[in-house]
């Protein structure tokens, strides 16, 4: 007799549909469920291996049903048959899902779901946070909108191929009383691997950003980051850093930068404290204060390849500079 998927795991079984209901809703979320057709004759099982930021669930009904979650809000919920058909829909998209065509469901868009009595889903529940905070990672700034899933994954080529194949092979590794998937760091680095698979493998509105296709920065993003700069350029900046204030990715950030303002972040940063250090030399007294002290309250170390710049943009030395002011002054 062949196994179910994580069958050492059994949750529960169930003829009655309340019941069912809510033990389901322990795993997910509330929702409603409903037989179809004449004098159901539910048969229910659920099997779930509960990682981290990961459950994995294999799900049974026994019986033709109607499955409405709504809105998932915290997750993202990967539905795949592994027996009988399933139609699924998620917003504006529905799929008739099967072994090489499974579903993608995101946060945001109202799922619901039309099942055969022979229907089994091997369901993965993925949190939204982690998965936002490693999209957050993999484009290096921060999110803008909600990720959205295309909802139809065709697991038979490209990296979808890869990817379910590698899940496949984890949820039969469950199974095994000594994987070791049972180790703490062996499991982070399972669903690491997963989110991130699951993100280069599935169609969403950051693909073209994660595939280099940057859309152009708009002003107003760029604006913030130039802001920033201006407004406190003494602040530890980094192009990382003013990304993720802008909500875009360093990338995008940096050809902002390069087609509007002729220079890179770093060097408009540069730009931006070395004409402080200036105004604030002109303005100072040589006898209460030194260069040091000035360029390194505005960010700037004090040091041979300071004061060339300094001479190539103002025709002078940092030092030339207070001077001559205190000359003047006197």
């Amino acid at each position: 007799m062949t196994l179910l998927p994580l069958e050492r795991y059994r949750l529960f079984e169930s003829g009655d549909l309340d019941d069912t209901r809510a033990q389901v809703t322990k795993i997910f979320c509330p929702h409603k469920m409903d037989t179809v057709g004449p004098n159901p004759q539910l048969n229910a099982f659920m099997h779930c291996r509960r990682l981290r930021n990961i459950a994995v669930t294999y799900v049974a009904y026994g019986w033709d049903m109607r499955v409405n979650p709504g809105e998932l809000g915290s997750f993202f919920a990967v539905l795949a048959p592994r027996a009988g058909k399933g139609t699924f829909q998620s917003g504006f998209e529905q799929v008739q899902a099967s072994r090489e065509h499974i579903c993608v469901a995101s946060p945001t868009e109202a799922l619901s779901m039309r099942l055969s009595a022979d229907c089994g889903n091997l369901v993965l529940r993925v949190e939204r946070a982690a998965v936002e905070a490693r999209l957050s990672e993999m484009i290096d700034g921060a999110l803008r909108e909600p990720i959205r899933f295309q909802l139809d994954m065709d697991v038979t080529k490209g990296y979808a191929r890869t990817w379910y194949e590698a899940l496949s092979f984890s949820v039969a590794d469950l199974d095994r009383p000594d994987s070791m998937l049972g180790h703490p760091l062996a499991m982070e680095q399972f669903e690491q691997s997963l989110i991130t698979g699951l993100l280069l493998a599935q169609p969403h509105n950051y693909t073209a950003m994660l595939n280099g296709d940057d859309r152009p920065v708009p002003s107003r993003l760029l604006g913030i980051a130039v802001d920033l700069i201006e407004g406190h350029p003494e602040w530890t900046h980094t192009p990382a850093s003013l990304a993720r204030s802008a909500g875009v990715s360093v990338r995008a950030l940096q050809k902002a930068f390069r087609e509007h303002l002729d220079s890179s972040p770093s060097e408009y940063l540069r730009g931006v404290r070395l004409q402080r250090v200036h105004d604030e030399l002109c303005a100072a007294q040589s006898d209460t204060t030194t260069v040091g002290e000035i360029a390194s309250k505005w960010g700037l170390a004090h040091h041979g390849r300071f004061a060339a710049v300094y001479r190539e943009r103002f025709g002078e030395s940092p030092k030339q500079t207070l001077s001559r002011q205190h000359a003047r002054k006197g």
